[in-house]
């Protein structure tokens, strides 16, 4: 095979990586879109709960959201390549 045909190759090869991880953040997006959507209720709630019990249930719960979201914008920012470096914070696109 001659180099230009391999590097053809290649090039079809790492877009096809790229196409993936794009799709991957798309689907990350809209898990994310959801979190926030029950954050927000989980907020409200809260805010209505006069019972320490249940008032504390869902302040764990809203915790895990919370959790959850923040590892999500981390794999979005690893997919895409705009890590932060230790100690700072990353660009708001």
């Amino acid at each position: 095979m001659k180099t230009k045909h391999l590097l053809e190759k290649l090039t079809e090869f790492l877009d096809a990586d790229r196409r993936a991880q794009l799709a991957q953040v798309d689907s990350i997006e809209e898990v994310l879109d959801k979190l926030e959507e029950k954050e927000q209720k989980l907020l409200s709630k809260l805010k209505a709960e006069p019972d320490p019990d249940k008032r504390e249930r869902l302040e764990m719960k809203l915790a895990v959201c919370q959790a959850q979201c923040k590892k999500g914008v981390q794999i979005i920012e690893e997919l895409l390549g705009k890590k932060a470096a230790p100690g700072e914070e990353p660009d708001p696109d």
